[in-house]
């Protein structure tokens, strides 16, 4: 009885055999770091150590900002959060500045860190006040015997 030989495909006629062109395979510079041959990437093998000892051999893409941005509010939200109180202090709602985007019908006194001269304009048009808030006055502060 005549068998049929089967077919093993063990990538035996191909040429770089996966490694793709064969420029990618010559070298100590295909190794990465200094592994031996046989852990073909030594830089792998060190990942951890780095990430945890020398984070700083990883390279962070972009840079933080020194910038402090400010959460907005605008004069439209301000007179719907109000309903009729005389007064309001953004911060407690999570805001930092007021900005002129809107108008405002009734006068308020707005409390917040910062205000946009345009919104100043239109709060005071309106016969309102606009009262900074200084950041030190924000935070409680603690006496020398360490109540409040």
């Amino acid at each position: 009885m005549i068998r049929r030989k089967r077919k093993i495909n063990k990538l035996r006629g191909t040429r770089t055999v996966g490694g793709g062109n064969t420029k990618n395979r010559r070298g100590k510079g295909s190794r990465m770091g200094r592994g031996s041959v046989k852990s073909r990437g030594g830089g792998t093998r060190n990942f951890m150590h780095i990430r945890k000892y020398e984070p700083e051999r990883l390279h962070q893409p972009g840079f933080n900002s020194l910038r402090k941005r400010l959460k907005a509010i605008t004069l439209t939200t301000i007179e719907s959060l109000a309903k009729g109180a005389k007064e309001l202090d953004v911060t407690k709602y999570g805001y930092q500045k007021v900005i002129a985007t809107g108008n405002l019908s009734k006068p308020i006194i707005i409390k917040a860190l910062k205000f946009s001269e345009k919104a100043i304009q239109k709060i005071e048009a309106a016969g309102g006040k606009a009262q900074p808030i200084f950041e030190d006055e924000q935070t409680p502060q603690m006496s020398p015997s360490g109540n409040q």
